[in-house]
């Protein structure tokens, strides 16, 4: 037994002495050779199954055709297919000469009804200022009504001292009433050859200092025939002054019935001036509308997809003229068989491959019927494609991902197989390490990995033909694929 020990003693103490003699050597060799340029994958935890492998044309996923909403001679396309468009941007417009003539026909209409209005509006305003007037006129007749009643009364009953007072006094207040409505009329007078008043406003300025001046005579009349008596002619003239009197107040109150009048008139003016400024409005709106609709705009951003028209031709409204697309996303249509529909749901990832490519998108759809004569279902399928490398019209195929089974995959490229048993290099801070694998299935150009590497793990996938174990790698890649 002791000899027994002895001899595996003695075989261990060889096995680590060449060892270590080897791992001296290998360490020597490393530090001789140079770094070997390769690049590298990282080992990922994806699903195994591959479902329903299925194909199907890229589309955009919004794609609209533009047209204009008027007929006429396009004027100018400012793009080219596969020109990036943003949205609000123009891209084509028409010649507009006929419909800048119609909004500069609406802007004309639109001032000479501006100025219509502002005529009713003064209208509006000297009636007022002639009802005004009139209606002081008709004070001022009254008046003089009374002061010739009381001349007559005067002349008739003859006067007491307090009497001779207040005789006194009409006379000086009607000297007063004379002297304004006297520079009230020059001052009409001088608006009038101004321009800035009507007529029929200095007329009744004028019939007012007329009708003070009549007062005036009145009240000194009264006052002469208080202070002297009068005579059958005195009498007769006071009754004739108050006959006067009531014929101004007459003339007054059919002024007053004129100015209404004109100023009922001069309302309704000015409620037509305003109606037909306002249709002259809408119609300048419709007109400015309808210059706005020669130029096309973007109504999203994309990309043009198609130019159906060109400069010069002529075109009537609804005809397509370009066609644009959204295609930082794409969708596809998968034909999915009727009896395995059920295991699709909406959100679902689908693993979508144009060439050796992989890129995932998800159902957006599940269309609620059968295609006719196919037995199958179309899914809606939404792409992303930030980087525009894919486009409408390519041919994809497709599988969905299912969250249950999972494993770890890499790129086929990555394993090496000598017919004994299959490895792959990894690289282990910058140095390759030979790995014996154990390989399942392939999975969307990927190779499933049963046994010898982990979620994480950069391995080797192109370059590593010449690799040995523990070579200076010179690294570039790294990203999942």
């Amino acid at each position: 037994m002791k000899k027994r020990w002895s001899l595996i003693s003695s075989i261990l103490c060889a096995s680590l002495l060449i060892s270590a003699c080897s791992a001296a050597d290998a360490t020597q060799g490393k530090a001789e050779r140079e770094a070997v340029s390769v690049e590298v994958a990282t080992a990922t935890n994806q699903s195994l199954d591959a479902i329903s492998s299925l194909s199907g044309t890229l589309q955009p996923y919004n794609e609209v055709n533009l047209s204009f909403q008027l007929s006429g001679v396009i004027e100018n396309i400012e793009v080219e297919i596969g020109d990036n468009i943003s949205k609000g941007s123009t891209l084509a417009n028409l010649i507009d000469t006929d419909y800048q003539l119609q909004l500069e026909q609406a802007n004309n209409t639109v001032d000479q009804a501006s100025a219509s209005v502002s005529a009713a509006e003064a209208a509006v305003k000297s009636s007022s200022v002639s009802i005004k007037s009139a209606e002081a006129s008709l004070a001022a007749a009254n008046a003089q009504i009374n002061s010739a009643q009381a001349s007559l009364d005067a002349v008739l009953d003859g006067a007491r001292k307090q009497e001779r007072a207040q005789a006194k006094l009409a006379v000086d207040n009607a000297q007063k009433a004379y002297d304004n409505a006297k520079i009230n009329a020059e001052r009409m007078k001088s608006l009038l050859d101004q321009g800035l008043v009507s007529k029929q406003e200095y007329e009744n300025a004028d019939l007012a200092l007329s009708n003070a001046k009549t007062t005036l005579e009145n009240a000194k009349e009264s006052y002469s025939l208080i202070e002297e008596g009068a005579t059958e002619a005195q009498i007769k003239q006071s009754e004739a002054s108050v006959e006067s009197a009531k014929a101004n107040k007459t003339q007054a109150s059919t002024g007053i019935s004129q100015a209404d009048a004109a100023k009922e008139q001069a309302i309704a003016s000015k409620e037509q001036a305003e109606a037909v400024y306002k249709q002259a409005l809408n119609s300048k709106e419709v007109a400015e509308q309808t210059l706005a609709k020669t130029i096309l705009e973007a109504p999203m951003s994309g990309v043009v997809l198609d130019k159906l028209v060109s400069d010069g031709d002529y075109i009537s409204p609804g005809t397509s003229v370009l066609k644009i697309g959204d295609t930082s996303q794409l969708k596809v249509l998968l034909p999915v068989p009727d009896s395995e529909i059920k295991e699709w749901k909406v959100g679902d990832e689908v693993n979508v491959t144009l060439y050796d490519e992989v890129k995932t998108g998800k159902v957006n759809i599940i269309y609620p019927q059968t295609n006719d004569g196919t037995g199958t279902v179309s899914v809606e399928v939404i792409i992303p494609n930030d980087d525009s490398k894919w486009l409408p019209g390519q041919i994809v195929k497709a599988n969905r991902v299912s969250n249950d089974n999972k494993g770890i995959l890499v790129p086929i490229e990555a394993v090496i197989s000598n017919g004994v048993k299959p490895y792959v290099f990894k690289n282990v801070d910058g140095v390759a390490v030979k790995t014996e694998v154990e390989t399942g299935d392939m999975v969307n150009n990927k190779i499933h990995i049963i046994s010898g590497l982990v979620e994480g793990d950069e391995v080797v996938v192109r370059g590593g033909t010449l690799l040995l174990d523990g070579d200076p790698l010179k690294v570039s890649g790294g990203k999942e694929e």
